[in-house]
């Protein structure tokens, strides 16, 4: 099956082919445990040396930031996800209907 005939746009068609890429998921894993645990290390260590409720505010702040920016990266992605699902389901469709008639 040809990706032109499923009319998939480019976020699409990388999805697609980042689909058979389990390593690549597996990395992105790795990162997020890493990058959780260097922020909660370094906001540990803030707040024992600077003891100060403003250095926490901003932590915090920083922190509803970056998860705010990772759900919404999730979202696009799970879009995404279900945008190629549905021209791939739909070309399955199309391919039934044409073994059905002849």
């Amino acid at each position: 099956m040809k990706q032109k005939e499923l009319d998939l746009n480019d976020a699409e068609r990388e999805i697609l082919q980042r689909s058979k890429d389990a390593a690549i998921t597996r990395r992105r894993i790795r990162q997020v445990i890493f990058f959780a645990s260097l922020y909660a290390a370094l906001l540990v260590v803030a707040g024992w040396i600077l003891k100060s409720w403003v250095m926490l505010l901003v932590v915090s702040l920083l922190y509803v930031l970056i998860t705010t920016f990772e759900k919404v990266a999730y979202g696009r992605a799970v879009l995404l996800y279900k945008s190629v699902i549905r021209k791939l389901s739909s070309r399955v469709d199309e391919l039934e209907k044409e073994d059905l008639v002849s």
